[in-house]
Protein backbone atom coordinates (compact mmCIF):
# COMPACT_ATOMS: atom_id res chain seq x y z
CA UNK A 1 0.00 0.00 0.00
CA UNK A 2 1.18 3.51 -0.82
CA UNK A 3 -0.47 6.19 1.33
CA UNK A 4 -0.47 9.91 0.59
CA UNK A 5 -1.42 13.08 2.49
CA UNK A 6 -0.99 16.73 1.60
CA UNK A 7 -1.50 20.26 2.93
CA UNK A 8 -1.69 19.42 6.64
CA UNK A 9 -1.09 23.10 7.47
CA UNK A 10 -0.45 22.68 11.19
CA UNK A 11 -3.45 20.42 11.92
CA UNK A 12 -1.71 17.96 14.21
CA UNK A 13 -4.91 16.43 15.58
CA UNK A 14 -6.15 15.56 12.08
CA UNK A 15 -2.75 14.13 11.18
CA UNK A 16 -2.71 11.91 14.26
CA UNK A 17 -6.25 10.72 13.53
CA UNK A 18 -5.36 9.70 9.98
CA UNK A 19 -2.09 8.06 11.01
CA UNK A 20 -4.03 5.58 13.15
CA UNK A 21 -5.11 3.99 9.87
CA UNK A 22 -1.69 3.92 8.19
CA UNK A 23 0.04 0.53 8.24
CA UNK A 24 3.76 0.88 7.54
CA UNK A 25 4.59 -2.79 7.86
CA UNK A 26 6.21 -4.73 5.01
CA UNK A 27 6.60 -2.78 1.78
CA UNK A 28 3.95 -0.19 2.68
CA UNK A 29 5.00 3.45 2.59
CA UNK A 30 3.58 6.93 2.91
CA UNK A 31 4.22 10.08 0.89
CA UNK A 32 3.58 13.51 2.38
CA UNK A 33 3.12 16.07 -0.40
CA UNK A 34 4.25 19.17 1.48
CA UNK A 35 2.65 22.22 3.08
CA UNK A 36 3.01 20.85 6.59
CA UNK A 37 2.92 24.37 7.98
CA UNK A 38 1.16 27.75 8.21
CA UNK A 39 -2.37 28.80 9.14
CA UNK A 40 -3.17 26.43 12.02
CA UNK A 41 -1.59 26.37 15.48
CA UNK A 42 0.80 23.39 15.39
CA UNK A 43 3.01 23.82 12.34
CA UNK A 44 6.27 23.07 14.13
CA UNK A 45 4.71 20.07 15.85
CA UNK A 46 3.50 18.65 12.51
CA UNK A 47 6.98 19.03 11.03
CA UNK A 48 8.51 17.35 14.08
CA UNK A 49 5.95 14.52 13.89
CA UNK A 50 6.82 13.74 10.27
CA UNK A 51 10.56 14.20 10.90
CA UNK A 52 10.41 11.77 13.83
CA UNK A 53 8.32 9.32 11.80
CA UNK A 54 10.95 9.36 9.08
CA UNK A 55 13.72 8.78 11.63
CA UNK A 56 11.76 5.85 13.10
CA UNK A 57 11.42 4.14 9.72
CA UNK A 58 13.56 5.73 6.98
CA UNK A 59 13.20 8.09 4.03
CA UNK A 60 12.26 5.24 1.69
CA UNK A 61 9.24 4.26 3.76
CA UNK A 62 8.29 7.77 4.93
CA UNK A 63 8.74 10.18 2.02
CA UNK A 64 8.32 13.86 2.83
CA UNK A 65 8.17 16.37 -0.03
CA UNK A 66 8.59 20.13 0.08
CA UNK A 67 5.61 22.42 -0.49
CA UNK A 68 5.48 26.09 -1.36
CA UNK A 69 4.84 27.04 2.29
CA UNK A 70 8.07 25.34 3.36
CA UNK A 71 9.83 27.15 0.51
CA UNK A 72 8.49 30.53 1.69
CA UNK A 73 9.53 29.80 5.26
CA UNK A 74 13.07 28.85 4.21
CA UNK A 75 13.34 31.94 2.03
CA UNK A 76 12.34 34.08 5.01
CA UNK A 77 14.98 32.44 7.20
CA UNK A 78 17.72 32.81 4.60
CA UNK A 79 16.92 36.47 3.98
CA UNK A 80 16.90 37.54 7.62
CA UNK A 81 19.62 35.32 9.07
CA UNK A 82 22.65 37.59 9.43
CA UNK A 83 22.20 39.70 6.26
CA UNK A 84 25.38 41.41 5.15
CA UNK A 85 25.97 45.01 6.16
CA UNK A 86 23.99 47.39 4.01
CA UNK A 87 21.44 44.78 2.94
CA UNK A 88 18.79 45.51 5.56
CA UNK A 89 17.29 48.40 3.61
CA UNK A 90 16.89 46.21 0.51
CA UNK A 91 14.95 43.63 2.55
CA UNK A 92 12.23 46.12 3.47
CA UNK A 93 8.88 44.51 2.65
CA UNK A 94 10.57 41.98 0.33
CA UNK A 95 9.51 38.96 2.32
CA UNK A 96 6.19 39.21 4.10
CA UNK A 97 6.07 35.70 5.57
CA UNK A 98 5.96 36.93 9.17
CA UNK A 99 3.45 39.69 8.38
CA UNK A 100 1.18 37.12 6.69
CA UNK A 101 1.54 34.77 9.64
CA UNK A 102 0.33 37.47 11.99
CA UNK A 103 -2.80 37.77 9.84
CA UNK A 104 -3.43 34.24 11.16
CA UNK A 105 -2.74 35.25 14.79
CA UNK A 106 0.94 34.38 14.51
CA UNK A 107 0.02 30.70 14.70
CA UNK A 108 3.12 29.43 12.90
CA UNK A 109 5.82 31.54 14.55
CA UNK A 110 4.28 30.81 17.97
CA UNK A 111 4.52 27.06 17.29
CA UNK A 112 8.31 27.42 16.93
CA UNK A 113 8.78 29.49 20.09
CA UNK A 114 8.29 28.96 23.80
CA UNK A 115 5.88 31.29 25.59
CA UNK A 116 8.88 33.14 27.03
CA UNK A 117 10.47 33.55 23.61
CA UNK A 118 7.24 34.82 22.08
CA UNK A 119 6.79 37.31 24.92
CA UNK A 120 10.36 38.54 24.42
CA UNK A 121 9.71 38.95 20.69
CA UNK A 122 6.61 41.01 21.45
CA UNK A 123 8.58 43.20 23.83
CA UNK A 124 11.40 43.58 21.29
CA UNK A 125 8.86 44.62 18.63
CA UNK A 126 7.74 47.68 20.61
CA UNK A 127 10.73 49.78 19.55
CA UNK A 128 12.07 47.83 16.55
CA UNK A 129 11.65 48.16 12.78
CA UNK A 130 9.82 45.44 10.89
CA UNK A 131 13.08 44.09 9.46
CA UNK A 132 14.66 44.01 12.93
CA UNK A 133 11.63 42.06 14.18
CA UNK A 134 12.10 39.56 11.36
CA UNK A 135 15.79 39.18 12.21
CA UNK A 136 15.00 38.57 15.87
CA UNK A 137 12.25 36.07 15.02
CA UNK A 138 14.63 34.13 12.77
CA UNK A 139 17.28 34.12 15.50
CA UNK A 140 14.79 32.67 17.98
CA UNK A 141 13.57 30.00 15.55
CA UNK A 142 17.12 28.89 14.77
CA UNK A 143 18.10 28.85 18.45
CA UNK A 144 16.07 25.67 19.01
CA UNK A 145 15.27 24.27 15.57
CA UNK A 146 18.41 24.23 13.43
CA UNK A 147 18.22 20.47 12.85
CA UNK A 148 14.58 20.67 11.84
CA UNK A 149 15.30 23.56 9.45
CA UNK A 150 18.18 21.58 7.91
CA UNK A 151 15.80 18.66 7.35
CA UNK A 152 13.24 20.91 5.64
CA UNK A 153 15.95 22.32 3.36
CA UNK A 154 16.80 18.82 2.11
CA UNK A 155 13.25 17.72 1.34
CA UNK A 156 12.83 16.62 -2.30
CA UNK A 157 10.25 18.09 -4.67
CA UNK A 158 8.78 14.86 -6.06
CA UNK A 159 8.59 11.11 -5.57
CA UNK A 160 8.22 8.66 -8.44
CA UNK A 161 7.08 5.04 -8.59
CA UNK A 162 6.54 2.77 -11.58
CA UNK A 163 2.98 4.04 -11.89
CA UNK A 164 2.82 7.42 -10.10
CA UNK A 165 4.38 10.83 -9.67
CA UNK A 166 3.74 12.37 -6.26
CA UNK A 167 4.29 16.14 -6.15
CA UNK A 168 3.02 19.16 -4.25
CA UNK A 169 1.75 21.26 -7.18
CA UNK A 170 2.44 19.72 -10.58
CA UNK A 171 4.90 18.72 -13.28
CA UNK A 172 5.54 19.72 -16.88
CA UNK A 173 3.26 17.24 -18.58
CA UNK A 174 3.92 18.76 -22.00
CA UNK A 175 7.44 17.37 -21.65
CA UNK A 176 6.02 13.84 -21.48
CA UNK A 177 8.52 11.34 -20.13
CA UNK A 178 11.04 14.17 -19.86
CA UNK A 179 8.97 15.88 -17.14
CA UNK A 180 11.84 15.69 -14.63
CA UNK A 181 14.02 17.89 -16.84
CA UNK A 182 11.14 20.07 -18.01
CA UNK A 183 9.77 20.84 -14.55
CA UNK A 184 11.17 23.77 -12.58
CA UNK A 185 10.89 24.31 -8.84
CA UNK A 186 8.17 26.82 -9.69
CA UNK A 187 6.13 24.06 -11.27
CA UNK A 188 6.83 21.45 -8.58
CA UNK A 189 5.93 23.78 -5.71
CA UNK A 190 3.99 26.80 -6.88
CA UNK A 191 2.15 26.48 -10.19
CA UNK A 192 -1.52 27.15 -9.62
CA UNK A 193 -2.83 24.89 -12.31
CA UNK A 194 -5.07 21.88 -12.44
CA UNK A 195 -3.80 19.52 -15.10
CA UNK A 196 -6.42 17.02 -16.19
CA UNK A 197 -6.70 14.22 -18.71
CA UNK A 198 -4.36 11.42 -19.68
CA UNK A 199 -0.70 11.27 -18.70
CA UNK A 200 1.57 8.25 -18.93
CA UNK A 201 1.67 8.03 -15.12
CA UNK A 202 -0.84 8.99 -12.46
CA UNK A 203 -0.11 12.37 -10.89
CA UNK A 204 -1.02 12.75 -7.22
CA UNK A 205 -0.89 16.36 -6.06
CA UNK A 206 -2.07 18.78 -3.39
CA UNK A 207 -1.73 22.58 -3.43
CA UNK A 208 -5.11 23.30 -5.04
CA UNK A 209 -8.06 22.84 -2.72
CA UNK A 210 -10.42 20.27 -4.21
CA UNK A 211 -13.33 22.67 -3.79
CA UNK A 212 -11.63 25.31 -5.95
CA UNK A 213 -13.15 26.48 -9.23
CA UNK A 214 -10.22 24.87 -11.08
CA UNK A 215 -11.40 21.47 -9.86
CA UNK A 216 -14.95 20.96 -8.58
CA UNK A 217 -16.11 24.54 -8.15
CA UNK A 218 -17.95 23.30 -5.07
CA UNK A 219 -16.68 25.02 -1.87
CA UNK A 220 -18.42 22.36 0.21
CA UNK A 221 -16.42 19.54 -1.38
CA UNK A 222 -13.31 18.56 0.59
CA UNK A 223 -12.72 15.00 -0.56
CA UNK A 224 -10.28 13.47 -3.05
CA UNK A 225 -10.77 14.76 -6.59
CA UNK A 226 -10.18 12.35 -9.49
CA UNK A 227 -10.58 13.55 -13.06
CA UNK A 228 -11.42 10.05 -14.29
CA UNK A 229 -8.06 9.65 -15.98
CA UNK A 230 -4.56 10.32 -14.59
CA UNK A 231 -4.96 13.00 -11.92
CA UNK A 232 -5.73 12.86 -8.21
CA UNK A 233 -5.88 16.02 -6.09
CA UNK A 234 -6.01 15.52 -2.34
CA UNK A 235 -5.87 18.96 -0.63
CA UNK A 236 -9.13 19.00 1.33
CA UNK A 237 -8.51 22.34 3.05
CA UNK A 238 -7.69 20.73 6.40
CA UNK A 239 -7.19 24.06 8.20
CA UNK A 240 -10.47 25.57 7.01
CA UNK A 241 -13.79 25.31 8.81
CA UNK A 242 -15.42 22.16 7.48
CA UNK A 243 -12.21 21.13 5.72
CA UNK A 244 -10.67 17.69 5.94
CA UNK A 245 -7.30 16.02 5.76
CA UNK A 246 -7.52 13.39 3.05
CA UNK A 247 -5.66 10.10 3.27
CA UNK A 248 -5.26 8.47 -0.13
CA UNK A 249 -4.20 4.83 -0.31
CA UNK A 250 -3.11 2.98 -3.43
CA UNK A 251 -3.31 -0.81 -3.29
CA UNK A 252 -0.45 -1.96 -5.50
CA UNK A 253 -1.86 -5.47 -5.91
CA UNK A 254 -5.40 -4.38 -6.78
CA UNK A 255 -4.18 -1.23 -8.60
CA UNK A 256 -7.02 0.68 -6.93
CA UNK A 257 -7.07 4.02 -5.09
CA UNK A 258 -8.97 4.37 -1.83
CA UNK A 259 -9.85 7.31 0.39
CA UNK A 260 -9.42 6.33 4.06
CA UNK A 261 -12.02 7.89 6.34
CA UNK A 262 -11.43 9.01 9.94
CA UNK A 263 -13.00 5.77 11.23
CA UNK A 264 -10.70 3.66 9.05
CA UNK A 265 -13.23 2.66 6.41
CA UNK A 266 -12.06 2.61 2.79
CA UNK A 267 -13.96 4.20 -0.07
CA UNK A 268 -12.84 3.52 -3.61
CA UNK A 269 -11.94 6.75 -5.38
CA UNK A 270 -14.05 7.35 -8.47
CA UNK A 271 -14.25 10.12 -11.03
CA UNK A 272 -15.75 13.25 -9.49
CA UNK A 273 -19.44 13.53 -10.29
CA UNK A 274 -20.96 16.96 -9.50
CA UNK A 275 -24.44 15.40 -9.39
CA UNK A 276 -23.55 12.65 -6.94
Amino acid sequence: MIYAMSDIHGCLDKLETKMKHVDLEGDNRIVFLGDFMDYNRESCQVLEYVHDLQKTYDDKKVIALKGNHEAMFLEWIHEYHKPAAGEMESLMNFNDWLRTDFEYKGNTIRSFLTEEQFASLQQFAVNASFDEINQEAVRLVLSDHRNLISWIEKLPSYYETDKQIFVHAGVDEEAGKGWIWGSSDEMFLWTFQAAKGHFYKDVIAGHINTGHDLLTGNPDFHGVYHDGESHYYIDGGAYKRGGRLNLLAYDEEEEVYYSIQDDGTKERVKKYDPDF
